[in-house]
């Protein structure tokens, strides 16, 4: 048995030496294109590129999962773009939160990570060429819209550039390496909330501490062998802690749809959505009217949020995703249609549909 192992090792050791020399020659390939690119003014991030190369792929792997090979090449196109020209992509801080985690998701690990400490910092920072993009939450499962990041996209010249829905998994981490032993927790109110039943089985009698977040607690955890802390997975990566148990939540996890922000819009794909605002006149069946547009066009709403408008009584802007793209025939045609219907319209974007 030791001598088959060790066969099949030998193997993986000669395939595994064949990959990088491939890796060197692709990474190579990015670089010629970066200088094209650099040369025409094209980004450097492409996510239609980018989704074709993966779903290509995916259709010629026959072991591997389509999830596993996501992740893979995810961190592949990463270096390559890193190799042509470092993305600075913002989100909210510190590192190791569930936004620093859907970044790491939406563009790789190969990149400039730069935490800041609150929403409109982003997207100021976007704005100001500071940073190539920005990660806003923009929608919870639980909480539903995050009506400060609608308001901040409603009045930026940004455009949404992209989209990831992220479970927000919570997970026991510490530098210990197994439960026995640990006395103190640390997380955040709300993980320690969708843990309680974990905790009550698991960890009977721990000291329980507060923090303001779940990369705090994973730093205090990062100190002291003898507690551990829940978060997320990007928190244990940056603090070198082992993860002890996964998913631990009591229920099932909560989903949070983020968006990526830009200065520059995407190239339409043929899978894309449109996110735009509209207020209409405050008026018996107006937003009635305004729906009946995209049922007659056959387009497909999959969210309707509202905010109330800062003047006037009463008045109300829609926030409205809808399937296809802005320049598609139907979709500019009723586009044209809702501006003329009501008293404001703007396209928050038009991009390639999130997968996850």
């Amino acid at each position: 048995m030791k001598d088959s192992i060790g066969d099949w090792r030998k193997r993986i050791d000669r395939i595994d030496s064949q990959i990088i020399k491939l890796l060197d020659q692709r990474t190579q390939c990015a670089v010629e294109i970066g200088k094209i690119k650099a040369a025409t003014g094209m980004p450097v991030f492409d996510p239609k590129r980018e989704a074709e190369v993966v779903e290509r792929l995916a259709a010629l792997a026959h072991v591997i999962p389509q999830k596993s090979l996501e992740a893979v090449y995810r961190e592949i196109l990463s270096a390559a773009r890193a190799v042509e020209k470092p993305l600075t992509v913002a989100f909210l801080g510190p590192l190791g939160t569930f936004s620093h985690e859907a970044a790491i998701a939406l563009f790789g690990s190969s990149n400039a990570f730069k935490p800041l400490a609150g929403f409109a910092p982003i997207v100021k920072a976007v704005e100001a060429e500071e940073c190539d993009f920005g990660v806003l939450p923009i929608e919870s499962s639980v909480e539903g819209p995050v009506n400060a990041n609608l308001d901040l996209l409603r009045d930026s010249s940004l455009t949404i550039f992209g989209e990831k829905t992220i479970a927000a998994h919570q997970n026991l981490m510490s530098k210990a390496k197994t439960i026995k032993g640990i006395k103190r927790l640390y997380s955040h109110q709300q993980p320690l909330g969708q843990c309680r039943g974990y905790i009550q089985r698991m960890l009977p009698g721990v000291e329980i501490y507060e923090t303001a977040s779940t990369a705090a607690a994973a730093e205090k955890a990062a100190k002291d062998k003898g507690s551990a802390a829940i978060g997320a997975l990007a928190a244990a990566r940056i603090y070198k802690l082992n993860v002890l148990d996964k998913s631990i939540e009591d229920g099932a996890s909560g989903r949070t749809r983020f968006v990526v922000i830009s200065r520059t819009p995407p190239r339409r794909t043929g899978k894309d959505k449109t996110s735009i605002a509209v207020s209409i006149k405050n008026r018996p069946g107006a937003l009635f009217s305004l729906l009946g547009l995209f049922n007659k066009a056959k387009i497909n709403l999959t969210q309707i949020a509202s905010r109330p408008l800062k003047a006037g009584a009463w008045g109300y802007l829609f926030f409205i995703d809808l399937d296809g793209h802005r320049e598609d025939p139907a979709v500019e045609k009723t586009l044209k249609q809702v501006a003329k219907m009501g008293d404001f319209l703007k396209i928050l974007g038009s991009y390639p549909k999130g997968n996850g």
